[in-house]
């Protein structure tokens, strides 16, 4: 073979030479056939990106299967006609479903993509492998995968299709490989009835009785239970040879031959999930089919025995509760009753995961599935591997305006093909040719070394080009051949239309004072690192010994993007300050005029930063301020953080959940409400604000590192893990009377020290009650003082937190889903899984830029779904004259591998500069109101308004079993509150009615009724 290959290598194949001209051009290969494809030399141009986006979309032929219930089940895929489907398909899934069932029943073969198909010098036809020197007269071929990979789009209705698949074909056995079909006739030991050995006879020859015992029904309403029963009790199957024997001593008489392994043959499917999509997959199970039979094994729940499993058409399985299946056998399989069964297929939700073994090194997961038998594998998810998430999602993830766009194929070909973009591509094409050849296993892509008259075909060598790797040998259309076998995907062009459009705009907020002023400090402080530091030493904050300590600062100025008030005690500034006046004063180190104007700057911010009152208590309390008009001057003081009694009252959400709770309690008791407002409120508020004080000195710590300067990271902890579960308050029965609460009724909180949570809560009061929300977050203190305003205002919301249960993650989804009370669903943006569906949201905030496009992809996509009903706005929050701007505009330019290469913000080299090169934003010079510090709200809302007060289980309106008292038809409207009044549209975030009227914000009918107010922010260890 080595040989063979250096001998046609150095060929000349021109024809000129053939016919003795020594002078001619050479040529290094032979002419290549009319029907091959033809090369223009441009393979090192090509993207895997485009070859992805213009494989060719579906279409079936049901013409060309030969088995009539296959074909008659493709009918009724491409009619939307399956039995027990409730849902009609889009005609792109019924192409597709079809598809993905002739792949399964007849497969046909594939040419070997390695070969070319040349001409020799008088035009005969040969074929040619120049990586392995292969020489072949006829062409060869090998037998497709039947399976494959379902690449639709995020949110084209992936489930529906293999649902729809299994559906159709859940009344057709499987078949077993045809080496084991022909087999010698069961021996019993004793004399069967007839109808048991011609029930046997029929289920051991894989033949489709069910359909015939439905007609009867449907035609005559005969069920014929008896000849049902014994079908059913007589399952077929078939032996597997047992392993190669092995042997105890030297003599061939003590060879232990092993059992052989009966294999019982199913028609049943195996669908294996993520364990936080399980929730979803049996929502969608019950949204769209009846009658199928299924079972859900997650953790805890044991299988059945085998012949228990026979009776299901569909096992959902989470992904690790297979993971467990060998730990609980002692390591072995065949121990699990799913190793005695042959399925019918096997459905790898969220498939991509697979490309992450080899053959050499395969994972646990795919070591478990080696084990089980299928007589079809696919892998489901709308990105095979990270580079490929399609077209659409780029220009959805880079902020643009995504619609109806016809021309939206091709572009990924625009942009030239970087280093890094290679690289991405490099690893896409190692974790497709990992998927293609360990889990499908694709010939020629599997191939073993015992493959008799063949070689085996590395992905690294055959897949990739040159230019991706010095072994790479590849072509561009053994590559394209391969994409095109293997996976089915629509065209965008064919499906955009469908898909809810995007209107994704950046929002950039001028910021108030506060916030200018928290973006401040942290730039003090890295100037006075900087310049203290000579920027060398390891106490210099971007040393390379420091990049913990940079990564925590950098974590921290991006959450001060959002409320950075709580950051830096005063005493921190204050020692940083005298220090670098130290510094100024001694000139011990020669520093630059620019250094000198610097450390001036950051020295006169300092002081500025000391001496704001706001800012001060911020940091003692480690709470967010509010300012709070209209409320009694006698009683606002004690419910402030200052202690003033000015007309604006700064206070914060926790001061006002402790008031709202106190008068809640005290409303229906006319005689405690008056002890109240003539004197024992001012007692509870001096109280309470003691005890926040203590319970913030209690919690606070210093255990950041003090670097050049006296210079610090910034801390910032508050009780964001804590549940209410100890404070909840029993219902009281009976509402207060309108005005019976007095002067407390005019109390407004009309600004917030935060710009976005102003806004934030602007957007949220203006668009709940049309549209359910998601606000994306990265930082848990964000989500956390988001999450109090809320609680005050009395929007009830959910927190999707990273620490969360896989159960209760699935409850939170279902429950919003499903549950018109709640409106607002506060994520974590790295829980924003593939395949998460929360298709009720038409609104989105991402409260800070994500650097990464196919993360915000992700994010958008777990909304902009096939099945939603309206247009997905979304809005991403920018903080004016901050890092966020910068994240912004490196985003635009950088291309996906790029985007890939940093893992963190700090690898992207124009925001590692912004950082080290800090500056100082002008602020103004004249003394202003604690008011005029903070963002104001369009709508000022009512701190005693509708519902406020009033504290419930956790796990009150929480859709917790599979039958929600709620109802299920789309997003639903709030409803009508214990009083029968009817909420305006600008009624204020606390009142859950219907909208109606005029009334605005102001209006006092709102003060009566109280619903429940919820917190959702616990965190527990993962069950799964």
């Amino acid at each position: 073979m080595k040989a063979r290959k250096k001998i046609l290598g150095q060929m000349d194949y021109s024809q000129e030479a053939w016919q003795g001209d020594t002078q001619c051009q050479r040529a290094d290969m032979p002419r290549l056939h009319e029907d091959a494809p033809q090369s223009d030399g441009s393979d090192e141009d090509v993207s895997l990106l485009h070859l992805f986006n213009t494989i060719p979309s579906p279409n079936p032929d049901p013409e060309s299967i030969l088995d009539p219930y296959s074909k008659s089940a493709m009918y009724d895929l491409l009619q939307s006609q399956v039995p027990g489907l409730k849902s009609q398909l889009y005609p792109y899934q019924r192409r597709s479903a079809a598809l993905m069932l002739q792949k399964e029943v007849q497969p046909g073969t594939v040419l070997d993509p390695r070969l070319l198909h040349v001409k020799d010098q008088e035009s005969r036809e040969w074929y040619f492998d120049p990586v392995a020197g292969t020489v072949l007269k006829e062409p060869r071929y090998y037998d497709g995968v039947s399976g494959g990979i379902l690449a639709e789009e995020m949110g084209s209705g992936k489930t529906i299709m293999t649902l729809a698949l299994i559906l159709a074909t859940r009344s057709l056995p499987s078949q077993p490989p045809e080496h084991f079909r022909a087999g010698d006739a069961p021996v019993r030991k004793r004399l069967a009835s007839l109808s048991e050995m011609a029930a046997s006879c029929a289920t051991r020859n894989s033949v489709p009785w069910r359909p015939y015992f439905d007609l009867f029904k449907e035609q005559t309403g005969d069920e014929y239970e008896r000849c049902i029963e014994a079908l059913e009790g007589n399952p077929g199957y078939y032996y597997l040879p047992p392993p190669v024997p092995h042997y105890v001593g030297r003599r061939s008489r003590q060879r232990i031959e092993p059992p052989k392994n009966l294999l019982y043959l199913s028609n049943c499917s195996l669908v294996i999930v993520p364990a936080n999509l399980v929730e979803q997959w049996e929502q969608e199970i019950r949204k769209h089919t009846e009658g199928l039979k299924v079972l859900v094994v997650t953790k805890g729940i044991q299988l059945p025995p085998t012949k228990d499993l026979l009776k299901y058409d569909l096992i959902l399985l989470s992904q690790t509760r297979l993971e467990t299946l060998t730990r609980q056998g002692g390591g072995k399989l065949s121990d699990s009753p799913l190793s005695n069964i042959h399925f019918k297929r096997c459905i790898f939700d969220e498939g991509h995961k697979l490309g992450n073994s080899s053959i050499s090194n395969p994972s646990n997961l795919l070591t478990i599935l080696h084990s089980l038998h299928f007589s079809s594998r696919w892998a489901v998810t709308g990105t095979p591997s990270q580079g490929l998430f399609g077209v659409d999602a780029q220009q959805t993830g880079n902020g643009t305006t995504t619609g109806n766009d016809d021309d939206a194929t091709g572009t990924d070909t625009a942009k030239p093909i970087t280093g890094s973009s290679l690289e991405m591509e490099k690893r896409d094409l190692e974790r497709i040719g990992s998927l293609t050849a360990v889990y499908l296993k694709a010939r020629p892509w599997a191939n073993k070394f015992v493959d008799v008259g063949d070689t085996t075909a590395d992905p690294k060598v055959y897949l990739m080009l040159p230019k991706h790797t010095s072994a790479g040998r590849g072509r561009s259309d053994c590559l394209k051949s391969t994409l095109n076998s293997l996976i089915i995907r629509h065209q965008f062009a064919e499906v955009g239309d469908l898909l809810p459009p995007v209107n994704h705009k950046v929002v950039v907020l001028e910021g108030s004072y506060q916030d200018q002023l928290s973006v401040n400090v942290f730039s003090m402080m890295i100037i006075f690192n900087s310049v203290q530091s000579q920027r060398t030493d390891r106490d210099y904050f971007f040393h390379q010994k420091q990049r913990e300590s940079l990564n925590e600062l950098v974590r921290n100025l991006q959450q001060a993007c959002f409320f950075g008030g709580s950051f830096f005690s005063k005493d921190m500034i204050s020692t940083a300050v005298n220090t670098a006046e130290e510094f100024l004063r001694s000139e011990k180190v020669p520093i630059s005029a620019e250094d000198r104007y610097l450390l001036e700057q950051a020295v006169r911010i300092g002081y500025v930063a000391m001496e704001n009152e706001v800012r001060t208590l911020s940091n003692r309390f480690h709470e967010l301020p509010l300012c709070v008009n209209g409320f009694p001057h006698n009683l606002g003081g004690a419910w402030s953080l200052d202690g003033d009694l000015g007309d604006a009252m700064c206070s914060s959400s926790s001061m006002l959940l402790a008031l709202q709770k106190l008068i809640y309690k005290s409303a229906p008791k006319p005689e405690e409400l008056n002890s109240l407002l003539n004197g024992r409120l001012i007692q509870e508020g001096v109280v309470e604000r003691r005890r926040m004080l203590d319970e913030s000195l209690n919690q606070a710590n210093d255990e950041s590192q003090t670097l050049a300067g006296n210079t610090k990271l910034g801390n910032d902890s508050h009780k964001a893990t804590q549940t209410l579960k100890a404070n909840m308050v029993k219902p009281e029965e009976v509402a207060a009377a309108d005005g019976a609460l007095g002067p407390l009724e005019a109390a407004r909180i009309t600004s917030t020290a935060s710009s976005k949570l102003s806004y934030l809560i602007d957007g949220i009061i203006k668009y709940q009650e049309d549209e359910k929300i998601v606000v994306f977050y990265e930082n848990e203190n964000a989500a956390w003082y988001l999450a109090s305003v809320l609680e005050t205002l009395q929007i009830q919301h959910l927190i999707y937190a990273r620490g969360l249960t896989t159960k209760r993650k699935g409850q939170y989804v279902k429950t919003f889903l499903v549950n018109p009370d709640f409106r607002v669903l506060l994520m974590d943006i790295t829980q924003a899984a593939f395949g998460l569906d929360i298709r009720v949201a038409s609104r989105i905030y991402f409260i800070s830029p994500v650097l990464n496009p196919q993360v915000e992809a992700q994010a958008i996509g777990r909304a902009r779904r096939i099945s939603q009903q309206k247009p997905v706005s979304v809005e991403t929050l920018v903080l004016s004259n901050s890092i966020e701007e910068i994240i912004i505009e490196r985003k635009q330019h950088m291309t996906q591998a790029e985007h890939d290469a940093a893992k963190t913000i700090l690898q992207v080299e124009r925001i590692y500069n912004w950082i080290k090169d800090a500056r100082i934003i002008s602020l103004p010079n004249d003394r202003i109101s604690k008011e005029s510090q903070m963002a104001p709200l369009h709508t000022p809302q009512y701190v005693f308004g509708r519902g406020f007060g009033r504290t419930m289980h956790p796990d009150d309106g929480l859709v917790l079993d599979d039958s929600p008292t709620r109802k299920k038809d789309g997003v639903g409207e709030p409803p009508q509150m214990t009083n029968g009044l009817k909420r305006a549209h600008e009624a204020g975030p606390g009142a859950n009615g219907q909208a109606g009227g005029n009334a605005s914000s102001s209006d006092k009918r709102d003060l009566a009724a109280r619903p429940a107010r919820r917190v959702r922010f616990t965190v527990e260890a993962d069950e799964e």
